[in-house]
């Protein structure tokens, strides 16, 4: 589903609290609050994951680099708390995440270095050091794997995987199997 499929965004309880559940994975820090460095930080983990060189590291670089631009810009500072983020992320969600290329770059940016064997498909193991980028414990992935596998043949692909990111991105259904992306949604 690509996406135009999806509804404008309400930004319920529900899509904040996915969008928290982001917030937190990327503060690479844990220090409640986003830096350039937690940004770095992530592409560094990628990169060794997958065993990227050259110009696919630096495009890693430049991709979480350009994250953090986009979730800093208009700021005076060189934070952004979650509130900040979260009028960004509202922005995205008619803007940005709303464009079928740069969605395509994305996911297939960040496919390509879950999958650091290159074989085209993403295993279990591989989505684990996924949720590990991200500071999510691992013990979460193989629900998170299983849903997103939806032809059940062990591995994810590509397609399976796009279409899990775009859904967390812009579903508002709590009962939506790709709420956990990112990992599990805090709901309380």
């Amino acid at each position: 589903m690509g996406p135009h499929s999806y509804p404008e965004v309400t930004f319920s309880d529900f899509w904040i609290k996915k969008y928290k559940t982001l917030f937190d994975g990327m503060d690479s820090d844990g220090d409640g609050i986003l830096q350039r460095r937690d940004f770095e930080l992530q592409a560094e983990r990628m990169i060794k994951h997958a065993c990227l060189s050259g110009e696919k590291a630096d495009e890693v670089r430049r991709s979480r680099v350009e994250t953090w631009n986009v979730l800093s810009s208009g700021q005076d500072t060189e934070v952004v708390n979650f509130d900040a983020f979260l009028k960004n992320m509202m922005a995205a969600a008619s803007g940005c995440h709303r464009d079928p290329a740069f969605i395509d770059r994305r996911a297939t940016l960040w496919f390509e270095c879950v999958d650091s064997d290159g074989d085209g498909v993403i295993s279990q193991a591989q989505h684990e050091a996924f949720f590990e980028f991200f500071g999510i414990n691992k013990s979460f992935s193989p629900a998170a794997f299983e849903k997103m596998d939806t032809d059940n043949d062990g591995k994810i692909s590509k397609e399976e995987f796009a279409c899990a990111f775009v859904d967390f991105l812009l579903s508002e259904d709590p009962n939506s199997p790709y709420s956990d992306f990112f990992g599990p949604v805090n709901i309380s």
